[in-house]
Order: structure tokens, then C-alpha cells, then sequence
């Protein structure tokens, strides 16, 4: 298979490859299309060397860092169809998506590039002085995921950049290339070794998380990853910051008209083929109600066009791994077993690649792991409760605490039952993705620390207090 730039590591402002290289699948069809450099220790020690020197001379200009972080917000609009193609085709999302993915990368950018690193002074009249600074880490290793390859890298990137680090980007294996191209894109606009982005597999990750010159890290993944980061980090006393999914409920009230919200609440569900960690993945309606919003939902899944992400009219591309296939399918498979009843579109699938029909699914116990695990995929239980209190009840019965949503006509309501919710993030009425300007992680086991606004910065910081005595 020929090599590209487009899947070329980049290191120290060059671009550079491997003796080894591992395939990349395109999951509409099953097979690989191209191939990714496998970075490993040779590759990462050399990263960790530019990084230390390039950092100190890139932290002492914070004007220039901005500047930076804007040309590169604009360098990522540019090339925006690049890398929304290389989305699809290794991730699978319908190219619709994948553009919006990279606006939203060149946005998050440009919010960092206006932001300033905060100092204050605490002295407070005192004849000494006392100042509070923020100052960089040094190096920061980030570990990005493959359902959001270019959106997460720039939640991360930019904050990272902007306090002062040098950065190492390791993406996930299952969708390293347009990342690697990110990387590509961005290195002649920043110092040379301040941003390197190694391609590899799981060993990989593991010789970031021990290495002792890195003294951040910033990983999104599952729950099992993010605590077996955690443990190796803990040797080297390392700080983490952790987004590891959610199983986010929506809370239907008697007062919603389902037929008007059905479509919000699929759309959401549904996004990028329900592969996203704050997507509704479980909804509670009243039971006064929930024959109605059963009937919406139904009358509306055959509009969600299953097929490749690169054709037009497609609204759910395939599954990014055939792991995710089988899991669903095994899933939904004990619903159905126990009594479950689904509503799927009678649509044939394709014949290659990793697609699932999109699924609606009702009379399902509330404990039924389809209900409290996440699926990440296109299936959406549906079940009634009798009053509100058990409706919280359920909503909070999981380990997860990403986001959630209350849906009713009364928003002082909303806000009510939104107080009661363990999670990092509630809608009223609305369940939307992360502002850049807002602070987005979770509670229980979704996660350390906070990502996206002055939060995701401070994240990136340390905390130095100066006292200067007269």
C-alpha cells in the first residue's frame, strides 16, 4: 500500500516515518484503505527531546502564542474538506458531520486564541506582595479518541498551547490519519517540536503515561482506560485530566407534546451513529405518555438513511469497529429475549461494512444493561415512569455523570429537576454539544477535571504564588 504525507508522524516540525506501519480500516466497506506510521520508544523519545527544547522559549511569549492558535484556526478552515474526508472514510460519520466536526476544531481555536492565561494579584493591601501565576506543565501528552478524531484534539491542543506546553498527540488507532494530517496542517505555524503527533498502538500510550519528562496528561477513552491511566500516572505523580463517556438519561415531563421533540431527541441519540459520549442514550417518559412518543419516534426512524458517509442523504454511517456491531447486536438480542419490543427501519443494510439499523426500544426493565450501560450506538430504550422522583432515581443509578436533559414546558421546572441530576450538564429542552466557552466533563466515573473554556485552561497550568516581602 503507498505511503502518504497524509499518514506521515510528525516530529520535531518534520514530517517522518516508521519501518512499521498498521492498516487502517474504512468501516463503510470493512477493509483498510491506507496505512499509519507505528511509533513507538525511538519515536517518542525523540518527541520528548524537541519538546524540552523548544518549551521554554514558546512559553515566554504569550502575545505570540495567541497569534499562533488564530493563524492555526484559520489553517484548519482552510483545509476543512481534507480532513472531513479523512473523518469519514476512517470513522465512518456522514461528511455533513465530519465538516462540522472541523469548524468546530478551527472554533474551539479560535476562542483559545482570544482567552489570556489569568495571573492575579492577592495581596490585598499589604505592605508584601503576593502573586498568583499560571505557568505551563512543560510537555503534555493527549490521548484522543476515534469517535471525534479532529474535535477532541482541539479541545486538548489549544488550551495546552495556549498555557505554554509543549505537546505530544497521540491519537487512537482506529482513526489516527486525520489527526496526523492536523499535525501536518499546524507544524509550520508553530516553533518546530512543539507540536508532535505520533500514530501507534496501545504500547504506545503506555510509554506516554509512564514517561517522567511528561508531566500532564489529557486522555478521553473509556472507563477501563482512563483508570488503568490513572494507575500507571499515579507512579510518576502525574496530573490527569480524564473524559471517559457517558450514558446521558433524558426526562420527558407529562406537559412535552412528543411529536414535537421526537426529533431533537433522535437527532441527538443518533449523531454521528449515537458514537458520542454525551448523546442521549436512555430516555424516561411519564407512562401517561409514553405510548405517544413510542409512536413519534417510530413514524420517524425510516428518515434516518443508513449508508456510507460519503453518500448524499445519509444520516447514520456505520459503526466505527466491528467489536461495536457485535456488541449492540448482543444487546439488543437479551432485550429482545426478556420481552423487549423494537422498532427498526425495514430497510436492507448494505453488504459490507459495520452497519446497524437504528433502533427504538420499548417495554425494557430500567435495570437491563441496555439501558444502564453505554451502548454507543444507534438504539434508543425508551421507558415510562410514574413520578418524577423515580425518574431521577433511575437517571442517577449508573457510574456515569456526563450530561442530561429535562424536557418541559415549565424551564422553572427544568432547572429544579436539573439540581437533583449527578451529572456535569443539563439541558432544559435542549441537548446540545459543549460550548466552547463552557466547561464540559462529569461526575462519578465520566471523568477528572473539566475541558473547554477558562476551565479546559487551567487544566493545562500550574498554580505558582510569588510573594515579594519589602
Amino acid at each position: 500500500m503507498p505511503k502518504s504525507l497524509l499518514s506521515m508522524a510528525t516530529i520535531g516540525g518534520r514530517t517522518q516515518d516508521t519501518d512499521e506501519r498498521f492498516e487502517v480500516i474504512n468501516p463503510a466497506t470493512g477493509a483498510a484503505f491506507s496505512t499509519a506510521p507505528l511509533c513507538g520508544a525511538p519515536e517518542l523519545t525523540a518527541a520528548v527531546t524537541f519538546c524540552k527544547r523548544a518549551q521554554p522559549q514558546w512559553a515566554q511569549s504569550e502575545r505570540n502564542r495567541r497569534g499562533a492558535l488564530l493563524a492555526c484556526s484559520h489553517a484548519i478552515a482552510r483545509k476543512q474538506e481534507d480532513l472531513a474526508k479523512l473523518i469519514t472514510l476512517e470513522q465512518g460519520k456522514p461528511i455533513a458531520e465530519a465538516r462540522s466536526e472541523v469548524a468546530y476544531a478551527a472554533e474551539v481555536f479560535a476562542a483559545y486564541s482570544e482567552m489570556e492565561v489569568p495571573s492575579k494579584d492577592l495581596s490585598n493591601g499589604e505592605t508584601s506582595r503576593t502573586l498568583l501565576f499560571n505557568r505551563p506543565y512543560g510537555i503534555v501528552g493527549l490521548i484522543t479518541p476515534w469517535n471525534f478524531p479532529i474535535g477532541t484534539a482541539a479541545v486538548k491542543l489549544a488550551p495546552a498551547l495556549l498555557a505554554g506546553n509543549a505537546v505530544i498527540l497521540k491519537p487512537s488507532p482506529i482513526a489516527p490519519l486525520s489527526p496526523l494530517l492536523l499535525g501536518r496542517i499546524l507544524k509550520d505555524l508553530l516553533p518546530a517540536g512543539i507540536l508532535n503527533t505520533l500514530s501507534g498502538d496501545k504500547s504506545l500510550g503506555e510509554q506516554i503515561t509512564r514517561h517522567p519528562d511528561i508531566r500532564k496528561l489529557s486522555v478521553t477513552g473509556s472507563i477501563p482506560t482512563g483508570q488503568a491511566i490513572l494507575s500507571e500516572a499515579a507512579v510518576e505523580l502525574k496530573s490527569v485530566t480524564l473524559e471517559l463517556g457517558g450514558n446521558d438519561p433524558a426526562i420527558l415531563l407529562p406537559d412535552c407534546d412528543p411529536h414535537e421533540i421526537a426529533g431533537q431527541l433522535l437527532d441527538s441519540a443518533w449523531r454521528n451513529a449515537g458514537q458520542v459520549c454525551s448523546a442521549i442514550k436512555r430516555i424516561y417518559v411519564h407512562q401517561s405518555r409514553h405510548s405517544e412518543l413510542i409512536a413519534a419516534l417510530s413514524k420517524l426512524t425510516p428518515n434516518y438513511k443508513v449508508g456510507s458517509g460519503m453518500e448524499s442523504g445519509v444520516r447514520i454511517g456505520p459503526l466505527t469497529t466491528e467489536y461495536s456491531r457485535e456488541r449492540l447486536t448482543e444487546l439488543l438480542q437479551s432485550a429482545i429475549a426478556e420481552g423487549a419490543k423494537v422498532t427498526k427501519d425495514s430497510r436492507p443494510l448494505p453488504s459490507h461494512g459495520y452497519f446497524f439499523s437504528p433502533a427504538i426500544v420499548s417495554e425494557i426493565r430500567a435495570d437491563h444493561p441496555l439501558v444502564l450501560e453505554e451502548q454507543f450506538g444507534p438504539i434508543l430504550p425508551v421507558v415510562p415512569y410514574r413520578n418524577i422522583d423515580e425518574a431521577i432515581e433511575w437517571s442517577n443509578a449508573t457510574n456515569y455523570g456526563l450530561s442530561a436533559s429535562v424536557w418541559t414546558k415549565c424551564p422553572s421546572v427544568g432547572y429544579e429537576i436539573a439540581s437533583k441530576l449527578e451529572c456535569g450538564r443539563v439541558g432544559v429542552n435542549g441537548h446540545r454539544r459543549a460550548k466552547a466557552a463552557a466547561p464540559f466533563g462529569g461526575f462519578k466515573h465520566s471523568g477528572l477535571g473539566r475541558e473547554l473554556g477558562s476551565w479546559g485552561l487551567a487544566e493545562m497550568c500550574e498554580s505558582q504564588v510569588v510573594n515579594i516581602f519589602e
